[in-house]
């Protein structure tokens, strides 16, 4: 049995450049529109075809979208970093579209990880914390007296909770709230 704890990681955002890769796609078949800078998680106001974008996204194109989909810089390397320290777990919402090039990607950049769950309730999940970068998420999860951290991203600058630049910073803060809560548990030191 181990005593590593477990960490849970959401995908799109925080390991793969999901919104980089839409537009790309996006204006590759649109190549006359002009997409706005997306800073929040509403798209069609992002995207000239409005509401279209999820079809589009979820249905037409999400196979190419997710699969092909950049790495976030330092995300891998971070994951393998910490694979020793952590017991980590992806724990992301796909759509059933999205499952098999999300599982695809995941082996393709061998991000390391001891298990998958796609779900949209990641709360329920057994972690000791979660890096997300959809506030929802993070405030389900926070709600259960878990550790939520946000990883940066200009659609969540609402989040007023933990918040991290990249993966490898939410694993050294978790490390340190690890410690502290350790040497708390174990009272002062007696002279």
């Amino acid at each position: 049995m181990t005593d590593k704890k477990r960490l849970l990681i959401d995908v799109d955002g925080v390991l793969r450049d999901f919104i980089g890769s839409l537009e790309r796609i996006y204006k590759r078949e649109y190549p006359d529109h002009q997409v706005s800078y997306v800073d929040t998680r509403r798209l069609e106001d992002f995207f000239p075809i409005g509401e279209a974008i999820y079809p589009f996204m979820d249905e037409h194109f999400a196979d190419e979208i997710l699969r092909d989909a950049p790495l976030i810089d330092g995300a891998a390397e971070a994951m393998h970093r910490w694979e020793e320290t952590f017991d980590l777990y992806i724990a992301t919402a796909q759509p059933p579209a999205g499952r098999f090039p999300t599982l695809h990607w995941l082996g393709m950049n061998r991000i390391a990880c001891n298990g998958v769950h796609m779900t949209r309730e990641k709360h329920l999940l057994k972690g000791y914390a979660l890096l997300d970068d959809f506030i929802h998420n993070l405030d389900k999860f926070s709600e259960t007296g878990r550790l939520a951290v946000c990883l940066d991203q200009p659609w969540n600058q609402e989040w007023d909770g933990p918040r991290v630049k990249s993966v490898d910073e939410f694993f050294a803060y978790a490390a340190e709230q690890i410690r502290l809560e350790d040497a708390a548990s174990r009272g002062p030191l007696l002279a």
